[in-house]
Parts: C-alpha cells; sequence; structure tokens
C-alpha cells in the first residue's frame, strides 16, 4: 500500500520590504508610500535615528516599555522608539 500526501503552501499576505510570517503583531500605519517611519534611540524627535522602517512594515513587537504616546518596539533585530500613532495592529 503507497500512501502519498500533497503538501500545498499557501501564500500569505506580506506588507513592507521585510515582513516576516511570524514575529510581530504590529505593522507600520499613516506613513506616506513615499516616507518612512524614523525609530528613533529613545522617546521623542531629539532622540537619534536608530532605524527607519517603510510603509505598512510588519514584524513589529512592543517591549511593554511607554513614555507618554512613544512606545519601545524591536523590529527586524532592532530595539528604538515610535510614536503609537504609527502603529496598527495586525493580529
Amino acid at each position: 500500500m503507497t500512501v502519498s500526501l500533497a503538501i500545498t503552501a499557501t501564500a500569505l499576505p506580506v506588507a513592507g520590504a521585510h515582513a516576516c510570517a511570524c514575529c510581530g503583531t504590529w505593522r507600520v500605519a499613516n506613513v506616506a508610500a513615499d516616507d518612512t517611519l524614523n525609530v528613533r534611540s529613545g522617546p521623542g524627535t531629539v532622540y537619534g535615528v536608530v532605524t527607519t522602517l517603510q510603509p505598512d512594515e510588519g514584524c513589529i513587537v512592543k517591549t511593554g516599555q511607554r513614555y507618554g504616546n512613544w512606545v519601545r518596539i524591536e523590529a527586524m533585530g532592532t530595539k528604538g522608539w515610535v510614536n503609537r500613532r504609527y502603529l496598527a495592529y495586525i493580529r
């Protein structure tokens, strides 16, 4: 007796240039298509930019730290701060 199994891969919708299939529950929102979101070293615009994220980029995890409207996140292995108005919940 021969048993054959068919495995079908289902494509998941992916947003942003660096999207991954798993890791975050937040994505970049309210950023124009020709702009980027600055991720800063501290909670405010006076802090330096540690990386940038593309519009609709996913795989963002909030670390739980907050300071006013600023939240600390981890995205693509980098931790930093963004204003929460630029994040949208995806799951």
